[in-house]
Formats: structure tokens, sequence, C-alpha cells
């Protein structure tokens, strides 16, 4: 069995016994002649057979050498697909990228960062799978997605590499039924004194409001979980009770008239949006170009460190 026989010289084979002769087939790979014949020696003394018969027209394959070519243009046209998709993949023509976030990160983050990447990039296919933080990473570690855009603050992991690119603020509020308190404030330690509206528990958003309320000595007992925070809105608009918000993310609906944001003493802590990626795998191009969007708005140029819970959450 012949080794390390070079690509290049099954290359100039194919290319000579397809153009049926030296000086053209140096021609078309713009290369000598000489180097041409030099390269066919080469390959016979590899293999231990001649490959082509010269004539005075030129050469043609011996019986072995055509059975050879046969095969190795088939070969070389796989090389020659493969090149090109990869080409493709590198210059954002082709690709797929996988994303997993929460619908109000979606919703408020990822939306204007989508439609512009779809609109430079629509050969690239974007798949977005709606789950929360722990179900985001989940499908990350188990290859379902290539990147998350989740609500930070995540319990450290050696394994995920963690970016935050967005500060947010948490905050209370409450419909016409509470609009004293607008103006008042309230005290956490007085927060269950009032009928809540919160997110499921299995909402990284829901863990942090609760292991705050926990360091302020109260315990968190609402009368409605569900797992959309619009709708937890409109539940506080017509005021069933008082819920969280992120404040960034509803400007809009914190209007003073039917919704009121409501002081708390003392504040729930600032918290991120962050990336999420596994550390020892190499993104797509596609992907890679997709999160360079937010990173270069951010000016981050190198990994964060994940923001980790205290300890004794």
């Amino acid at each position: 069995m012949a080794h390390n026989i070079p690509l290049d010289l099954y290359k100039i084979f194919c290319a000579v016994v397809r153009m049926g002769n030296m000086s053209l087939a140096a021609k078309s790979l713009y290369i000598s002649q000489p180097a041409v014949s030099m390269s066919i020696r080469q390959l016979e003394e590899k293999l231990g057979a001649p490959l082509l018969i010269r004539t005075t027209k030129g050469v043609r394959a011996t019986p072995e050498g055509a059975v050879l070519y046969e095969y190795l243009e088939q070969a070389l046209s796989l090389v020659s697909t493969g090149e090109n998709k990869f080409l493709e993949l590198v210059q954002l023509k082709a690709g797929e990228i996988k994303i997993g976030a929460s619908d109000t990160v979606i919703a408020n983050v990822l939306m204007p960062y989508l439609e512009q990447y779809a609109r430079e990039y629509p050969q690239i296919s974007i798949k977005v799978t709606n789950k929360t933080t722990y179900e985001s990473l989940r499908l990350l570690k188990n290859g379902l997605v290539d990147l998350c855009f989740i609500n930070l603050p995540i319990e450290e992991d050696r394994d995920l590499e963690v970016i935050p690119i967005m500060e947010i603020h948490d905050c209370l509020v409450g419909g016409v039924k509470y609009k004293a308190l607008a103006t008042q404030g309230l005290d956490f330690s007085q927060i269950g004194n009032y009928p809540l509206l919160l997110l499921e528990e299995l909402s990284n958003s829901r863990r942090q409001q609760n292991a705050f309320a926990q360091k302020q000595g109260v315990l968190l007992r609402p009368i409605l979980e569900l797992g959309s925070s619009d709708l937890l809105m409109s539940f506080a608009k017509i005021n069933l009770g008082l819920t969280f918000t992120t404040r960034e993310f509803s400007q809009d609906l914190i209007d003073g008239k039917q919704l009121f944001e409501i002081p708390l003493r003392p504040p729930l802590p600032k918290r991120h949006i962050g990336i999420v990626r596994l550390k020892n795998v190499a993104l797509s191009h596609a992907a890679k170009h997709f999160a360079d969007l937010f990173l270069v708005k951010n000016n981050t140029s190198s990994p964060a460190q994940a923001e980790t819970p205290d300890r004794g959450k």
C-alpha cells in the first residue's frame, strides 16, 4: 500500500489524463511542463507501476492508471466540494445559528439583532428556542444550541464562558389600586402583606427574587405564578396584585396611569443579560459573528467571568 503521497501529485495526474497532454495540463495548473513530468514520475515511482502511455499525439492512461483516475476524479471532486462548502460557511454565505433564550430576552434584547443579521446574511438559517435560563443552558451543554442569551447571575460552571452584555434592574409595579404606594414606597419586609404575582420558580429571575427576599427575612408567597412576564403585567394592570418586572423592558407599560412603579426599600440588586457558550467548543463563523454584534457594541474583547451568586444562596 502506498503511503504519504501528496495530494498535489494526484491532482497533476488527473489533469494530465483529463487534458491528454502534459503541456495543456501544465498551463491549466499554472506550472511548468518539466514540473508536470517530474510529478508523474514521482507518482509512478511511489505506486510502483506506469500510469501513462506516451504517444505522438499526447498521453493516455494505462489500464491501471485509468482505474486510478476514475476514483481520484470522484475523490478530488469531493475535496473541491468540501473546500467550497467550507468557504461558504467562512464567508457567511451558508450556515446555521442555534440560540436558546427566554421570550422576554428574545423580545427585548435579541429582536433587533436578529433582524439586522437576517437582513445582512439571508443565507444563514437562524433557529431560536424559547426556554428559561436553565433549560437553555441544558440545551447548550447537550450541543443543541450554539449560544444562550440568559438572565444572570447563574451558578459557576467551569465549562461555560459567560459574557455580560446588558445591565438590567428589577422593580415592583402595581395597578391603580396601589397608586399610593408609588409615592410613599414600600419596605421590602412589608411586601408579604400584598397579593403577589410572580414568575414560576423555574425561571432564573424568580430564583434571584427569592434569594433577595430570603436575605431580607421574607418568604415570597404568590397568589399567582405564570411563565410569562407580559401576562403578569396584564394581571397587575387589572389590580390582581403586585409583580416584579425588568424596568428596561417595561418603560412603555409603566405609564403612571394604569401601571405604577413602586419604590422598594432596599431595592433589588442590579443584574445582567449575558451570552453563554461552551468554553472549549469552537463556534461556527455564523454563530461567532452573531455574538460579535453584541461584543462590539459593548466594547467587550475578552470573555468576562460569570456573575456568581453569593456563597450563602
